[in-house]
């Protein structure tokens, strides 16, 4: 493998991560709450023992958005993230509100992060005390974000390397919860494996399914964290797409067997906890108490490499839009030595951790989920409009079978996203008017760069 010097690009960030890094990276992402916590209230709530349709149902929409993406970032592996791809298929204001909804969720999703961290932690060291349990729940997000701010300051390749070890730790405990606990299925708890809708729409039932589906759709925002590490990557035309649809296939063969082994261990009502895993294991039996607490120790580990992933790609998005002048200039400021955007690392902790301390998890969790599904509906969007508009622009990664990969994508993500709870549609409106507002306030006045693309900037 060549290796190339160090030396700061266009954007100022270091090109120095390799193919398995990305994949890392990808994973590290992917593999977090979005696997431990979130899917037991969403089967408990909506989809009952079918919560692995929901997976597949998420799966099919990320593997088509995922082929899009991976076009993109080969064609403009400088830019990253679908704030960038969407501002160059369709002009600064669009952009504006695709990375609006880019920091609504990656904000979102490292506050639920920490949530799930403090609260595996609490299991693992039988935390039950109301009063002390309140404490850990109040502090330990603050602590974990403020910790793995640090690291991510220390620079991409040091973070790179600690995701690329915890990630070896999580699959680890996949394959164990898979292995060891399908020996205590009770199929019985299978049945039914769609539960009867109540009469409500997304209360069980087909519906329900949809409506999971959606909501652990959120799980697959490793994706757009590949695609913002491309800035940083050694050869971001061949590596990128390789880390996007490698870490896809990885989780995807591990995420279908695990809600299986996980609804059949207890009845999917008692999954509505922050720690479903460890409570369906625990249910097994005294036989596999040992591992509980190697679940406890893995997801509460794991969720720290998620963590680092979510403010190592939320800080290079607000330092690419901060570089644009859509929004205030010190958040594009790199730290003198490390060559990282230090202030929009530590902005994002902060605001990350007072989030933790307002909202639950399953406002926080349907709210990240819309936001990715309109982010990746806007680059699947964006591939037709460059296909169309610069046909024989250079593409070192091709989407196969355009049209059809793309209108898939904007369809499966757009059936899940119409299968959210009406709150979440109203607080995504609000979300926007607020985006829309910071825009015309703001970024319309200081935006330094013009929307315009030509077949050469691919």
């Amino acid at each position: 493998m060549a290796e190339v010097s160090e030396v700061a690009g266009v954007s100022g960030l270091l090109p120095v991560l390799g193919r398995w890094q990305l994949l890392g990276i990808g994973i590290g992402a992917i593999i977090g709450s979005g696997i431990f916590v979130i899917p037991g209230p969403a089967a408990a709530q909506f989809a009952g023992p079918a919560i692995t349709l929901s997976f597949m149902i998420a799966a099919l929409g990320c593997a088509l958005a995922g082929l899009c993406y991976a076009e993109l970032s080969a064609m403009f592996p400088s830019a990253g993230s679908a704030y960038a791809f969407s501002t160059r298929a369709f002009g600064r204001v669009v952009g504006w509100l695709v990375g609006w909804l880019l920091i609504l969720e990656y904000l979102f999703a490292a506050a639920i992060v920490a949530q799930a961290f403090a609260a595996y932690f609490a299991g693992l060291f039988s935390i039950t005390d109301p009063s002390t349990a309140r404490i850990v729940q109040a502090v330990l997000p603050m602590l974990v974000l403020a910790a793995t701010a640090y690291l991510a300051v220390r620079g991409m390749k040091l973070s790179a390397g600690i995701v690329g070890v915890i990630v070896l730790i999580k699959l680890g405990v996949i394959v164990l919860v898979i292995a060891f606990g399908a020996r205590y299925v009770n199929p019985h708890h299978w049945v039914p494996f769609v539960p009867k809708n109540t009469g409500t729409w997304g209360e069980y039932g087909w519906s329900g399914v949809v409506r999971a589906a959606g909501i652990v759709f959120y799980t697959y925002l490793g994706f757009d964290t590949v695609a913002v590490a491309a800035q940083e990557a050694r050869r971001p035309q061949r590596d990128v797409p390789f880390a996007l649809i490698g870490s896809l296939a990885v989780c995807t063969v591990l995420f279908a067997p695990m809600m299986l082994v996980v609804t059949g261990l207890v009845d999917y009502r008692a999954l509505n906890v922050a720690n479903p895993v460890a409570v369906a294991i625990d249910a097994a039996g005294p036989q596999l108490h040992w591992l509980v607490r190697v679940v406890q120790i893995g997801a509460t580990i794991g969720m720290v490499s998620v963590l680092l992933v979510i403010l190592m790609a939320q800080a290079r998005i607000l330092f690419v839009m901060a570089e644009d002048g859509l929004l205030p200039a010190p958040l594009a400021r790199l730290h003198a030595r490390r060559n990282t955007p230090a202030t929009a690392t530590v902005f994002t902790a902060v605001i990350a951790a007072a989030l933790s301390a307002l909202f639950p998890i399953s406002m926080l969790g349907q709210m990240v989920s819309i936001g990715v599904l309109a982010a990746f509906i806007a680059v699947a969007l964006a591939v037709l409009v460059w296909r169309r508009k610069y046909p024989q622009a250079l593409r070192p990664f091709r989407t196969p079978w355009v049209p059809a990969v793309p209108v898939g994508a904007v369809l499966v993500c757009g059936y899940m996203a119409a299968g959210l709870p009406a709150a979440t549609w109203w607080r995504f409106a609000v979300w926007l008017l607020l985006g829309s507002a910071i825009y015309w306030l703001y970024g319309a006045r200081y935006s330094r760069r013009t929307s315009a693309a030509s077949p050469n900037d691919a």
